[in-house]
């Protein structure tokens, strides 16, 4: 109760307590490689009441700085990625203890231990400010990425134009109950949102289970 729940029911059976959590905040994070619309996605859900917080926001001091192209041939040195962690450190930490916002979160992460740890930032930031996390893996074929990510307007807030990322190993694998794989080949940011929502409409996020 001191956590904010409220008792509805009590089962007579096993005595088992359910309460609920009444204005339930949620961390929606959208992955997928670069060219899925994650960002554009993001933006409907911010039609939603979502704060969107995509990667790009945390990237883009640092990209804008090093005038990145939005191709392979430029990496980014060792110490601008030490930079944006940083930033993302920030970020998350701030994000951690405001808590009554709803956030969408994007990114572009592979099976590789940064990757991971970044992914796992995410997950503990949801559960220390006791929102309900929803993963979401963005999945598309290669000729639509290749078309969506070579499009130049990508190149207005830093983004990655080089068709060779739609080569790039797979995504992240991630083990959620509330993960949602969804293929955006054929499907608008609009329609795309509406599946998102419908999916965490469906998602038991406010009703909290406490045995006595």
């Amino acid at each position: 109760e001191k956590a904010g729940f409220k008792k509805i029911n009590q089962q007579p059976e096993s005595d088992e307590v359910w309460m609920l959590r009444e204005n339930c905040t949620k961390i929606i994070y959208l992955i997928g490689k670069p060219g899925t619309g994650k960002y554009t996605i993001a933006k409907e859900l911010a039609k939603f009441g979502h704060i969107v917080c995509d990667n790009q926001l945390i990237n883009n001091p640092i990209f804008s700085l090093l005038n990145y192209n939005g191709y392979q041939n430029t990496p980014i040195p060792l110490f601008g990625w030490n930079a944006i962690a940083k930033i993302r450190k920030a970020v998350f930490d701030f994000i951690s203890m405001e808590r009554y916002q709803d956030y969408v979160l994007t990114n572009c992460l592979y099976e590789e231990e940064g990757d991971r740890e970044c992914y796992a930032q995410v997950e503990a930031m949801a559960l220390k400010r006791g929102s309900l996390f929803v993963p979401v893996k963005l999945l598309i074929s290669k000729e639509e990425n290749i078309r969506r990510i070579t499009q130049p307007s990508r190149r207005e807030r830093w983004k990655s134009i080089d068709p060779q990322d739609a080569d790039k190993e797979p995504l992240i694998s991630i083990k959620h109950p509330n993960i949602l794989e969804l293929d955006v080949s054929n499907l608008s940011a609009i329609q795309s949102a509406d599946r998102i929502l419908e999916h965490v409409h469906h998602l038991p996020f406010n009703l909290e289970k406490k045995h006595e």
